[in-house]
């Protein structure tokens, strides 16, 4: 593993620049993602909502995932449609930013030292099964992370949000992390911006990049 600032020093990675004109491409074409995900997802329940979006009280049902956990029809659209937007990303990126994105990147970053660290694939995967998830509390994890050929090398972050009743005059808003979290008293947006150095953005149906 290695700190924002030996990663940068040491040269390891091959800076890709990211100009305006290929961010602004991205970008549209990540707004197209979020729209799509969200038409697709509530087209597979065509007969569980009276109109074509869930109203809020249906937003608060209860239902049954795939996996078998009862959960809330909002909890249970908002995980299919954020599945949908990152592959479609996946799909955009890998042809206009091949190897300088990454995908629900893990990274530790310690307030005190100011300090980030990128926790590999691997790593996430081996804690976990080893049953040692607490090491991961308080990690963070946007959705996308384009970089300069390493993923300490940040250069844009991305979450998507779906909100499950479309809102026109509030934007879906960052996620506060709640009284167990590390982060505790900060949202989701500030805290990457601390860590990885940059203003990060949401992606949402309707709302575009913002």
């Amino acid at each position: 593993m290695q700190t924002v600032g030996s990663a940068v020093a040491s040269g390891a990675a091959v800076l890709q620049v990211l100009t305006e004109t290929i961010q602004d491409n991205i970008e549209e074409e990540l707004e197209r993602c979020a729209d799509m995900a969200r038409s697709e997802v509530l087209l597979r329940y065509p007969t569980e909502f009276k109109d074509e979006s869930p109203s809020d009280a249906e937003c608060r049902n209860w239902t049954v995932d795939g996996k078998n956990r009862r959960v809330t029809w909002a909890m249970r659209l908002g995980t299919e449609m954020h599945e949908v937007a990152l592959k479609c990303a996946a799909g955009v990126l890998s042809r206009l930013r091949q190897g300088g994105f990454i995908q629900d990147p893990c990274y530790r970053y310690d307030k005190q030292k100011k300090e980030t660290t990128f926790v590999s694939c691997e790593e996430v995967k081996d804690l976990l099964e080893k049953g040692c998830g607490d090491e991961l509390m308080g990690t963070l994890r946007p959705d996308l992370v384009l970089h300069g050929g390493h993923p300490l090398r940040v250069q844009a972050v991305y979450d998507f949000k779906f909100p499950c009743v479309h809102d026109s005059e509030n934007p879906p808003e960052w996620r506060r992390y709640p009284e167990t979290s590390p982060h505790h008293g900060c949202h989701q947006g500030e805290m990457y911006e601390e860590a990885l150095g940059v203003p990060p953005r949401r992606i949402a149906p309707r709302w575009g990049v913002f």
